[in-house]
């Protein structure tokens, strides 16, 4: 049986391309379960399975100067209410030499906030998730994917920013 990529996958604009100054920047709660808004349309339209899995794309557009730093936390619950600290990304370095870093989350809730905390430099950068289905499906790409270290079970429920 073949998969329908287009019902099931959305591409979310967690931040817009944007200047982001030294300091902690959280991005609206975004719903991945019902119509997220995807990239370039109003709505993204609620697909027929419930996505849990999503990968994170931080591009660095300049400013990535030597003593650059990017910090990806990925905060999720039942409501936008409710989010709390579930996932963080291993610190992505300007001594890195890359401009794009992958962080592939799993088992996450309806609601799902990111918290960017750049440090070093301003930096301006964009990072997008691709809502996925249940499973991992093969992704062909030229960056770094970093390493996610879980804070904690989806289902606790803990109250968030």
């Amino acid at each position: 049986m073949r998969r329908d990529r287009i019902a099931n996958e959305k591409i979310v604009d967690f931040f817009a391309p944007e200047i982001l100054t030294v300091g902690n920047h959280f991005c609206n709660a975004v719903d991945i379960r019902s119509g997220v808004p995807v990239v370039g349309a109003a709505s993204g339209g609620a697909g027929r399975e419930v996505p849990t899995n999503v990968l994170f794309a931080a591009s660095i557009a300049a400013g990535w100067g030597a003593v650059g730093t990017l910090d990806l936390q990925v905060w999720t619950g039942d409501t936008a209410a409710t989010c709390a600290l579930y996932a963080t990304g291993a610190q992505a370095l300007a001594t890195e030499l890359e401009d794009l870093f992958l962080y592939e989350v799993r088992d996450l809730q309806r609601w799902v906030q990111v918290l960017l905390i750049v440090g070093g430099v301003d930096i301006t950068l964009c990072c997008l998730g691709n809502i996925e289905r249940s499973r991992r499906e093969p992704v062909y790409q030229i960056g770094t994917e970093k390493a996610i270290t879980y804070a904690r079970s989806p289902a606790l429920p803990l109250t968030g920013p």
